[in-house]
């Protein structure tokens, strides 16, 4: 009996000071809210809305402000011009700014659209590509394969580009070639170009070829354009030595005849004498056989046939001198190995009363 008591007195306690507590901890909790709501309140109060009669979720150059696309930054107004730091592209997610005002966005990552390359350069927009194919222009014979080999490169630094590759042939060629897509990085980096090759065939004779066109990521036009003719052939021509080439040019009857009969009208015209083309001929023959032979056989031998004539001069003696003659060598005119200007000879004579 005594312990159902005790137990009994004290669960009356407890009950008693559950019913004391129950509008302490309702205070409690009536504070706590109170604090949040005055934090709110607070914060509320810190963040200015820039457009409060209108609904808006802008947070890059606004607050509170219309943003069409999304992107954070708002829309232009009245109050808040491009100048300002408005969204020149309202409906455009990838871009908002264009420093340059010549329509592009100065957004260069991969993946925006209307990307200004030059964003403080006005005329241009597109990026700088190169593009070099081997062989420039290419020769092949109907219905064989051929190909040719090209290479693209980024040389801009610190921007990469995402670019396609079309190949588009002209009629009369066939290619096996599907549009690909590469990633070239910045100048300078691993992967800031590449290489691919194009095999085609012929198909119809004839000048063809095609253009090979460089796509830079969303751009409505293409930032590189290569032209390549191809020429069709039946087979390859046969290639002939440049002496033979020249000898048969040289030696041309056609065009010896056209000229043979040019002289005999040139007579014609001027004489009133009809001269036959064979005497023509003739003539150049005979011309033709004269200077086979050698000048120097001519004149060796007249030369062997004429003596040479000599002239005694007689010198006049000088004081205590015996009288001395000179002996002069007419020269031959139409010797051409001795010289026309000889030296005299000069000798003494002693006259037998002398000796």
């Amino acid at each position: 009996m005594m312990i159902e008591k005790q137990y009994f007195i004290s669960f009356k306690f407890l009950k008693g000071i559950m019913n004391k507590s129950i509008p302490v901890f309702v205070c409690i909790i009536f504070l706590f809210f109170s604090t949040l709501t005055i934090e709110n309140a607070s914060s509320q109060s810190t963040t200015q809305d820039d457009c409060p009669g209108i609904e808006g979720n802008s947070t890059n150059d606004r607050f509170g402000c219309l943003d069409s696309d999304g992107d954070g930054w708002s829309d232009e107004d009245e109050n808040w011009t491009i100048n300002n730091g408005a969204d020149a592209f309202k409906n455009d997610k990838t871009q908002w700014k264009d420093t340059d005002k010549d329509g592009y966005g100065d957004n260069s990552t991969i993946g925006a659209n209307n990307i200004d390359y030059w964003p403080e350069d006005r005329l241009r927009h597109n990026p700088v590509l190169l593009i070099a194919c081997e062989p420039a222009s290419n020769t092949i014979i109907i219905s064989e394969k051929s190909s040719f080999f090209c290479k693209v490169t980024n040389p801009m630094n610190d921007i990469s580009v995402n670019i396609r590759i079309e190949w588009i042939p002209l009629e009369g060629i066939s290619s096996e070639w599907v549009s690909r897509e590469v990633t070239l990085q910045a100048n300078g980096e691993q992967g800031h170009l590449t290489m691919f090759s194009v095999h085609n065939t012929g198909e119809t004779l004839g000048l063809s070829g095609g253009e090979i066109k460089i796509w830079v990521q969303n751009q409505q036009s293409p930032s590189a354009i290569a032209k390549l003719p191809i020429y069709v052939i039946k087979q390859h021509p046969i290639v002939e030595n440049d002496l033979t080439q020249d000898v048969s040019k040289a030696f041309s009857f056609s065009r010896m005849h056209e000229g043979v009969e040019q002289v005999t009208d040139k007579i014609e015209q001027s004489s009133g004498i009809l001269l036959p083309t064979w005497s023509i001929y003739v003539f150049l023959v005979v011309m033709f056989s004269l200077s086979l032979k050698k000048p120097a056989r001519i004149f060796t031998a007249k030369l062997n046939k004429d003596p040479i004539k000599k002239d005694v001069v007689e010198k006049e003696p000088e004081y205590g001198e015996p009288p001395q003659y000179i002996v002069k060598k007419e020269p031959q005119q139409n010797n051409l190995n001795e010289n026309v200007n000889e030296k005299t000879d000069v000798f003494d004579y002693v006259p037998k009363r002398l000796r």
